[in-house]
């Protein structure tokens, strides 16, 4: 097993993951308080713990063998990539609790709280995840004698 392979890893990348999209969708509701007949959109904490599950099932699954690494522009690229980084999760409508006279339905009080929240979570995450990387190299390092 590689050490990129831990579990650990795996689910703080796909919180990483989960999280980004989510900014995005928040950030496009914020975006779009003054339209129209606009309907918010959120993710689903639920998609992500699918996401989560599958990935941790197809991890633990997973051969331990000796992962092929392309360090130079002319080696064969390795197959596979990181969990969670270019996986689409779907926007769902979430109305928020007001909805204006031209129908917009984005109160930005609730969205920038969305936002922060989300926000938090992710640096937590990505913290929890250079932690855990510094661990596993200071555990990989050579015994200095």
């Amino acid at each position: 097993m590689r050490p990129g392979d831990a579990p650990v890893l795996t689910l703080l990348r796909e919180s990483l993951g989960f999280h980004s999209a989510r900014q995005s969708v928040l950030a496009d509701n914020i975006a779009n308080a003054d339209t129209p007949n606009f309907v918010p959109r959120d993710i689903e904490e639920a998609q992500f713990h699918r996401a989560l599950q599958n990935e941790l099932r197809g991890s633990a699954s997973a051969s331990a063998a000796v992962a092929m690494a392309a360090n130079r522009p002319g080696h064969i690229s390795p197959s596979g990539g990181d969990a969670g980084i270019g996986r689409t999760y779907r926007a769902v409508s979430s109305p928020d609790s007001e909805t204006t006279v031209n129908g917009n339905a984005v109160s930005l009080e609730e969205q920038m709280v969305r936002a922060q929240d989300n926000r938090i979570r992710y640096e937590t995450a990505l913290g929890l995840y250079e932690k855990s990387l510094g661990l596993i190299r200071m555990a990989a390092r050579p015994v200095a004698r």
